[in-house]
């Protein structure tokens, strides 16, 4: 009998010691759990940079058992913007910058729900979308941005945005038809003005998509045109303030500036758009810029999903949140990328809309979600910068890494690098790749698939 105890004592003492142990490993909390006895629903509403990052952290750390989660976007599938401007000048194919979300989600235990948002209420824990209405415990914005055209809707009437693959093949689609239309002519003034392109716009979009137009233009296009000269051609780059490349290293914006000088593009600083005329920019100091295809990428603004939420925001629209990237007014909302103004702890200002701040967003959520789930205390978001990658055409680059800025093509061969490690996919990567190689021997996508008929 006293062994028959004893057993029983050591097995009740291990049974013990294994709910510490799975307890002290993240096991479900059932004081976690709904009033209505039901697993916590976690949403993700937007599959940009700063939602995919969420998503991989927190399907790390928790299992399909102790929360359910689902990723909402309108796309199926995840954009690699960075690289957007690439497909917009033939140095990438669309595919190849886009990873499939049911792919993503599957090996993850995701639900994954392809429709577009209309609404968020944060009272009722209701996001309203296309499909229907979900209700959620906890959710994460991470819808994005869109061009902001400061008012002016003959600019986004008369200009190309770049802020999808839509836009991108649209945009390249007119390049090449510009092309084609000024070898037909035999008007030199109509020739020049349909060979001069704009880019409105002096951040890392504007550097990286003029530098990248240049290469397009003068060792792919032009040499398969005998009726254009070289000379016909012309790029622009119009920028508001006195330098390029806003919150980035100075010495990496004077790079830039170098390289255009170099190459032969039209550098117009401290010049206020005013609005799109009779195939030209205007200013507000009324100069005219003469051109026929204007890229505009001067500025974002949030998602309209974003903006139209009853809570405190920043100065640029963006969300106020709290050192866990929440609303403060509701936190179990948390808010990631371009739709968040985080502090930066430093200076006080917010840090910039772009991938590397999402990433960084995303991963501190994700891990916080999972605390949350399980009631563990949950930590505040630290910002690590970690260098900045400019392209700059054909062979060059600049970049900052550390306390080291260098440009040429040490620094091109690093931001290829970087890249091709922070692209989704195996195929993606090998794809990018080959379209990269086939860059090098003049071997851009130099064809107009559109049908001018339907037009």
């Amino acid at each position: 009998m006293k062994r028959s105890l004893g057993g029983l004592a050591v097995l009740t003492a291990a049974a013990v010691a294994a709910g510490l142990i799975l307890k002290r490993r993240g096991s479900p909390d059932p004081a976690r759990r709904n009033p209505e006895g039901r697993k916590p629903h976690i949403v993700v509403a937007g599959a940009g940079f700063g939602g995919i990052s969420a998503l991989q952290e927190l399907s790390a750390r928790i299992s399909p058992d102790e929360a359910d989660i689902t990723l909402v976007d309108q796309n199926n599938y995840h954009l690699f913007t960075p690289l957007l401007y690439q497909v917009a000048t033939g140095g990438a194919d669309s595919l190849n910058v886009t990873y499939p979300l049911r792919r993503f989600c599957a090996i993850r235990g995701i639900r994954f729900v392809c429709s577009r948002i209309y609404g968020v209420n944060p009272m009722d824990k209701v996001i309203t979308t296309a499909a229907g209405q979900m209700t959620f415990d906890y959710l994460l914005l991470g819808l994005g941005s869109q061009t902001n055209y400061f008012g002016m809707p003959e600019v986004e009437e008369r200009s190309y945005s770049l802020k999808s693959i839509p836009d991108a093949n649209q945009l390249h689609r007119q390049i090449v038809r510009n092309f084609e239309l000024a070898a037909q002519t035999r008007d030199i003034n109509e020739r020049r003005q349909l060979l001069t392109f704009i880019v409105v716009g002096g951040g890392a979009t504007g550097i990286e998509l003029t530098g990248s137009l240049h290469e397009l233009v003068q060792h792919n296009l032009v040499r398969y045109y005998p009726e254009i000269n070289e000379d016909d051609v012309r790029i622009s780059l119009v920028e508001a303030s006195d330098h390029v490349l806003p919150g980035i290293h100075e010495r990496i914006g004077e790079m830039a500036l170098e390289r255009f000088e170099e190459i032969g593009i039209d550098i117009c600083l401290n010049r206020r758009v005013a609005g799109i005329r009779e195939r030209s920019v205007i200013t507000r100091d009324e100069e005219r810029i003469p051109g026929d295809v204007i890229i505009w990428t001067a500025g974002i603004r949030p998602h309209p999903i974003t903006a139209g939420l009853p809570v405190e925001k920043a100065r640029d629209g963006r969300l106020a949140v709290d050192e866990h990237l929440r609303l403060p007014d509701y936190p179990f909302i948390f808010a990631l990328g371009d739709a968040a103004a985080s502090l930066d702890p430093d200076t006080g200002e917010p840090l910039p809309p772009n991938a590397a701040v999402a990433v960084q967003e995303g991963a501190n959520a994700g891990a916080n979600l999972a605390r949350l789930v399980r009631g563990e205390p949950i930590l505040p978001f630290t910002y690590k910068p970690m260098g900045e990658l400019i392209a700059l055409g054909r062979l060059k680059a600049a970049a900052e890494l550390g306390p080291f800025v260098f440009d040429g093509l040490p620094a091109w061969l690093v931001w290829r690098v970087v890249y091709l490690t922070k692209l989704m996919g195996a195929r993606n990567r090998a794809g990018l790749v080959l379209d990269w190689v086939a860059s090098l021997f003049a071997q851009r996508t130099i064809v107009d698939t559109s049908n001018p008929a339907e037009e």
